[in-house]
């Protein structure tokens, strides 16, 4: 069963809105007041779609990691095969219509509803599943192995979501020597 264009179209309206408040306004400060003034919608047509704020947040964030959750194997294959031209120009394929909302959602650190984290954790699960797979008795700390893999692929993430493809030769680069130091652990 297919929605309603017009419920469609308003609930794009309400996450635009509270997307481009979210760039002037901290989430915590924002009330659905703003968020309904920004949409041009009324309060009883909000709470129609969502339970209050943090039920929108949290249906945003949801979104965002679904699209992550969808490609992150791919992306952490491609990154300890050492293709990290296709990494980055993957990752921004990957996020192309959605940068901007990524971007924006990357700085709210809600409890329950925090994009960042969610990316973080399952690049996590990753390193630590190959980890156990290649060296399960490697002599370094697998969590501090785990963890540096991770924030290597976190900070590609980020810097993808805040540069698009300026200088990708570049960065490749450089994110294939940290690379190769932290497989080297592995290894």
């Amino acid at each position: 069963m297919t929605k309603d264009v017009r419920k469609l179209k308003t609930e794009r309206d309400i996450q635009h809105a509270m997307l481009q408040l979210l760039t002037t306004k901290n989430f915590r400060q924002m009330t659905v007041a703003d968020i309904c003034q920004a949409s041009l919608t009324s309060r009883s047509t909000f709470y129609a779609h969502y339970l209050d704020k943090y039920d929108l947040l949290d249906q945003l964030v949801a979104k965002y990691q679904l699209i992550f959750t969808q490609k992150v194997h791919l992306r952490f294959e491609q990154m300890i095969a050492g293709e990290i031209d296709a990494l980055v120009k993957g990752l921004l394929a990957d996020m192309a219509d959605n940068r901007e909302a990524i971007r924006i959602l990357f700085t709210v650190h809600e409890p329950a509803a925090d994009l960042e984290a969610g990316f973080h954790d399952q690049l996590l699960a990753e390193w630590q599943r190959f980890i156990q797979e290649k060296s399960p008795t490697m002599t370094a700390p697998a969590e501090l192995i785990a963890a540096m893999g991770t924030n290597v692929q976190v900070t590609v993430i980020e810097w993808a979501l805040t540069h698009g493809d300026t200088s990708i030769d570049v960065v490749a680069d450089a994110v294939n020597t940290i690379r190769g130091a932290v497989l080297r652990q592995i290894n």
